[in-house]
């Protein structure tokens, strides 16, 4: 199989043309459908089958016993960031840049092609968001330093939110971090068991490969059809 990263115009383009899974970087439900139904445009105008082209999002799950208690450790999870790190986490999509040099509650600054040779779709992504939000540097660097935290609650309410962003067009499914073994646990067996239920997560595996899990057939090998039509 190939994967390919990257939201960026020419990262939506490379992915459209010959990637079968793709780990987007959105962090939002609109960005993810807006993502989703360009990448299934774009295949199909590549002349490829778009449901041979799948979109996985990360996501870091937070499941509690309830969605305050949820909430309360999203919350102490934010209080906990470090402004520091949060910069020199800010530079890596810039090729690394030191944004230490710069007033910390100004407006982010321009940076011009910065980024362009980096993490192009994630750096546009800052830069985008930046200046339609109007944050400065302290803001920015905070917003980008905090995990995607949109499916926070107890087993259900992840459940259901899951359920919405594959029911409504945004993702084929979910590439799913985890900090501790506890975690992955929590998700295993509280949250999967929902989306059984729900017919929404396989009760075994499809076959014996990643390709047959995911509904992917197996691509016509060019170097054996020419050999083909030379005999």
């Amino acid at each position: 199989m190939i994967f390919q990263a990257g939201v960026s115009e020419s990262g939506r383009g490379l992915a459209a043309h010959i990637a079968e899974g793709i780990f987007a970087g959105v962090d939002n439900f609109d960005d993810a459908r807006e993502y989703y139904a360009d990448i299934k445009r774009r295949a199909a105008q590549a002349g490829r089958d778009p449901a041979q082209v799948l979109v996985f999002p990360g996501i870091t799950p937070i499941i509690a016993d309830t969605d305050e208690e949820a909430q309360a450790i999203l919350k102490a999870r934010h209080g906990e960031l470090d402004l520091n790190k949060a910069l020199v986490q800010l530079g890596r999509p810039f090729n690394y840049h030191d944004f230490s040099q710069y007033p910390l509650d100004e407006p982010f600054p321009e940076l011009g092609d910065l980024g362009s040779n980096g993490y192009r779709g994630h750096a546009e992504k800052i830069k985008r968001v930046a200046r339609e939000q109007g944050l400065t540097l302290r803001e920015t660097a905070l917003r980008f330093a905090r995990p995607f935290t949109g499916f926070a609650g107890s087993a259900r309410t992840v459940a259901d939110e899951i359920e919405r962003w594959f029911k409504e067009g945004a993702v084929d499914g979910f590439n799913v971090h985890v900090g501790a073994p506890a975690a992955f646990a929590r998700f295993t067996d509280e949250v999967l068991p929902i989306l059984r239920e729900r017919g929404l997560f396989r009760e075994d595996y499809a076959g014996r490969t990643l390709r047959d899990h995911l509904g992917l057939v197996v691509p016509v090998n060019r170097n054996s059809v020419k050999a083909a039509d030379v005999a």
